[in-house]
């Protein structure tokens, strides 16, 4: 996929975020949010699995441990929400690890808990 067709696809995902906290404002339980952005990811036409698991290889070994993705949108970009009231340094640094073991470009980090969906929403890049 093309840099153009995964900034659309993005672009898509942020106004599905956009339109649940004009909705639903802050607070709310974390699956409740989830719930509501699959609804909307879906009324926008966009494929998605949910909980999808990647394993860990270190230097040619397979741990025994997996990790583990709210969401994969459209095979290509990956979605974790969580439940804090802004996105931390370490989240931002997680996420660009979770994308180069997925072997995925685009990353997003989202919580319906933060003041607006600018401050809850961050999209990570892995140019490697």
């Amino acid at each position: 996929m093309n840099k153009a067709e995964l900034n659309r696809i993005h672009t898509r995902i942020f106004d599905a975020a956009s339109e649940i906290y004009a909705n639903l404002g802050q607070g709310l339980d974390t699956e409740i949010y989830l719930t509501c952005f699959m609804h909307e990811l879906r009324l926008r036409g966009l494929l998605f699995k949910r909980g999808v698991a990647f394993p860990v290889i270190y230097k040619n070994i397979k741990t025994n441990r997996e990790i583990i993705i709210d969401l994969m949108v459209e095979n290509q970009l990956l979605i974790e929400v969580t439940s804090l009231d802004c996105i931390t340094a370490l989240q931002m640094s997680g996420m660009l690890n979770k994308l180069k073991i997925a072997d995925k470009r685009m990353g997003i980090l989202l919580t319906f808990n933060a003041s607006s969906v600018t401050e809850g929403y961050r999209k990570i890049m892995n140019n490697t």
